[in-house]
């Protein structure tokens, strides 16, 4: 999961500073805000009138290469070519990039906030908890004041629950994320089973029994052995673990309440939901054995191999098919739900949060370039990744291409509340328990009611 994440576009923007907006609660992350009645072209005027100069520190990952993310240049060009172009219109800018480690970004950003230095503008994914947890700690600037009604109306209600805690909301969206099951069609095909895939419904939306049907179908013995040697799917331990906790939320649960004040993981829906992941493993064998040791990396590798059928995953997949040793078709298709539930499917959000500001003309300017980072042209860039724009005014990026059209609409069923409480807690506590009811440890309801102490502690 601590990979990739956006990169930069050449096109230039009119950067435009709005005043004043208020929302409603985080309950209804659908509620608007009210429209700036301030003059953009004068806020941003003010900005940059004064020509003291203004340090800027911008925090990013190594999402990509170039100034254009074309993989010509170096991971930080991108960011420098933002703030180039932010400087031509704001001469008193003086924006300074520096690049996070995946591995050990959030902990150097944790010791910043700790020793009272934080960058000013630093980005972040949604599951990484960012805007949760410092929103929490109260050492973020709310982005309202800076948002009009024509910027809240771009997001969808996805990208809207990920970038608010309680009624303030703290990010600017860049990009969202989105995965579904990837299916070896050729493996289907070896076995007769194309038909028990949902390839025929809008949505490619099915159930878990339906799921199971198909996992059973694919998980047999190639050389004819006393073991399968092919799985239908595949379930870890390490790594990723949201996805492993996903069937709880396609069972009708989840990991808190909508006004994120109170934790609803124990709640019969989620642990049945997750139960069901476990015995795919231990009860059903159709993943691979010792999938505590398993991690996520592995479980690819061995769908490259076509030694399993079916894994959650992003559309990016499909290009490393391409160059497995023995390149296969690759179909993709929504999580299985629970029985009567809506799909629901994995989702993140990347954008830019601001930490507080002691000068308010500081404050100013600092919200204008992350707008300007993450407005319609600039957005486009997140295609060099294969994610798409937090904005709806960016446009389609892929017309033409099925499979990202069919990502895009799946897009639409993303839940943000589960990802954002995801990133309550370490990933460490939910490998250690996904590792303990993997190999029967624990039951599933113990694992799962010594996460809700350990999210209740966070949550208080």
């Amino acid at each position: 999961m601590r990979k990739r994440s956006i990169f930069v576009a050449t096109a230039m923007a009119l950067v435009m500073l709005l005043s004043a907006c208020g929302k409603d609660s985080d309950k209804g992350a659908a509620n608007s805000p009210k429209a700036s009645s301030a003059n953009p072209s004068e806020s941003a005027t003010n900005s940059s009138g004064n020509q003291k100069e203004i340090p800027i520190k911008l925090w990013i990952y190594p999402m990509m290469n170039g100034i254009n993310g074309d993989g010509n240049g170096n991971p930080d060009d991108w960011a420098k070519e933002y703030a180039r172009q932010f400087k031509q219109q704001h001469p008193n800018a003086n924006i300074s990039v520096e690049l996070l480690d995946w591995a050990g970004g959030t902990e150097k950003i944790d010791v910043s906030v700790a020793a009272g230095s934080p960058p000013d503008l630093v980005y972040t994914i949604n599951n990484f908890g960012g805007v949760t947890k410092y929103g929490k700690m109260g050492v973020l600037e709310p982005i309202d004041p800076f948002l009009t009604q024509s910027d809240w109306d771009d997001y969808s209600d996805a990208v809207k629950g990920a970038i608010k805690y309680g009624d303030n909301t703290y990010m600017w969206p860049w990009l969202k994320m989105v995965s579904g099951v990837a299916v070896n069609l050729d493996l289907f095909k070896e076995r007769n089973a194309t038909n028990l895939l949902p390839m025929d419904r809008p949505l490619r939306d099915w159930t878990f029994d339906e799921f199971l049907k198909a996992a059973q179908a694919t998980t047999f013995s190639r050389s004819n052995g006393s073991k399968p040697d092919v799985y239908g799917t595949a379930v870890w331990g390490k790594d990723a673990p949201f996805y492993m906790y996903l069937n709880g939320l396609a069972n009708g649960g989840n990991i808190v309440n909508e006004s994120f004040d109170a934790v609803t993981i124990t709640d019969k829906k989620f642990t049945d939901g997750v139960q069901f992941t476990i015995d795919l493993a231990n009860k059903y064998k159709v993943a691979p054995p010792g999938g505590a040791g398993i991690s996520a990396m592995n479980a690819k590798e061995m769908f490259l191999n076509q030694q399993i059928a079916m894994m959650p995953d992003a559309p990016f997949l499909l290009e490393e098919a391409k160059k497995a040793p023995k390149p296969f078709e690759i179909g993709f298709v929504a999580p299985p739900h629970g029985e009567g539930q809506p799909t629901a499917a994995w989702n993140n959000v990347g954008g830019f949060i601001v930490f507080k500001q002691e000068d308010e003309e500081k404050k100013k300017l600092v919200m204008e370039f992350g707008r300007f980072i993450t407005n319609s042209e600039n957005s486009k860039i997140v295609k060099q990744i294969g994610t798409f724009p937090a904005r709806n005014s960016s446009g389609n990026l892929y017309e033409g291409d099925p499979v990202m059209t069919y990502f895009d609409e799946l897009s639409k069923y993303g839940n943000s509340l589960f990802s954002r409480s995801f990133g309550l807690v370490d990933v460490g506590d939910w490998e250690k328990e996904l590792q303990a009811m993997l190999t029967g440890g624990k039951t599933v309801d113990v694992s799962i009611a010594d996460l809700d102490k350990t999210l209740q502690e966070k949550l208080r």
